[in-house]
């Protein structure tokens, strides 16, 4: 965890703190439960953005790759889950930044 999590709701301190235990599938869980709408997904990219950031810090190279990879597959989830066409630019719009972020800190994609 890092001062960006300062004032964030319990629920995520506590994905994180999974996260950081590498006990991804219980974090996952987590999100979705504390998120009841199609957010969880973005939320739960998210975490593996962090959790690739982490991991490059520490230089293991191979679980920034598959966190690289969990971040893109959520965040394509949740741009998927659109029920409208209206919806689905606003998605598209949100994932296309969110993708953006992803390969510039990663320093391109590695798919």
């Amino acid at each position: 965890m890092d001062a960006s999590d300062a004032g964030k709701p319990d629920w995520w301190l506590k994905a994180r703190k999974l996260e950081a235990e590498n006990r991804m599938e219980e974090a996952e869980a987590l999100i979705k439960n504390a998120v009841p709408n199609l957010y969880f997904a973005e939320v739960t990219a998210d975490l593996y953005r962090l959790r690739m950031l982490r991991l490059m810090e520490a230089r293991d190279k191979t679980g920034a790759r598959e966190a690289f990879r969990q971040a893109k597959n959520f965040i394509h989830f949740f741009a998927s889950m659109a029920t409208s066409g209206g919806e689905g630019a606003a998605l598209s719009g949100e994932r296309d930044a969110f993708m953006k972020r992803l390969v510039a800190a990663y320093g391109g994609d590695p798919d």
